[in-house]
C-alpha cells in the first residue's frame, strides 16, 4: 500500500530537513532518509504500528517514531492507501495535526 503526504505534512517535512540543514547538511541528509526508511517501513506493514489516537468513526490514528531524530510521521490507514497526517516532533503541540485527512488538503 502506498502512503502519501496530505500537504501540511510536506510542509513539515521541509520545514524540519531546512532546521537540520542550517546545523549541518549530513544533518539535513540523514534526516530526510530516516523519514523515507520510516516512511516506506509504514507501507510495508501499515498495521503493525500501535494506535496513537482512536477518532470517531471508527478512524484509527498510527504513529511511528523516525529512528535517530524526535519526529514521528503521524498516518491512517485508508481502504486503498496510506494518509500520513503529520511529521510531527514529538515533544511540541501535541494533537495539533488531529482535524487533519477529513479536508481536501491532501497531495
Amino acid at each position: 500500500m502506498k502512503a502519501r503526504l496530505v500537504l501540511e505534512a510536506e510542509e513539515e517535512l521541509r520545514d524540519a530537513a531546512r532546521f537540520y540543514a542550517e546545523i549541518r547538511m549530513d544533518l539535513a541528509t540523514r534526516f530526510l532518509k530516516a523519514t523515507a526508511d520510516t516512511q516506506q517501513e509504514i507501507e510495508g506493514r501499515p498495521l503493525q504500528f500501535a494506535v496513537f489516537l482512536k477518532l470517531p468513526p471508527a478512524r484509527q490514528i498510527r504513529r511511528r517514531m523516525v529512528k535517530g531524530f524526535p519526529y514521528a510521521l503521524i498516518y491512517e490507514v485508508r481502504e486503498h492507501d496510506i494518509l500520513i497526517l503529520a511529521v510531527a516532533h514529538a515533544r511540541r503541540k501535541p494533537g495539533y495535526w488531529k482535524k487533519r485527512g477529513a479536508g481536501d488538503s491532501e497531495t
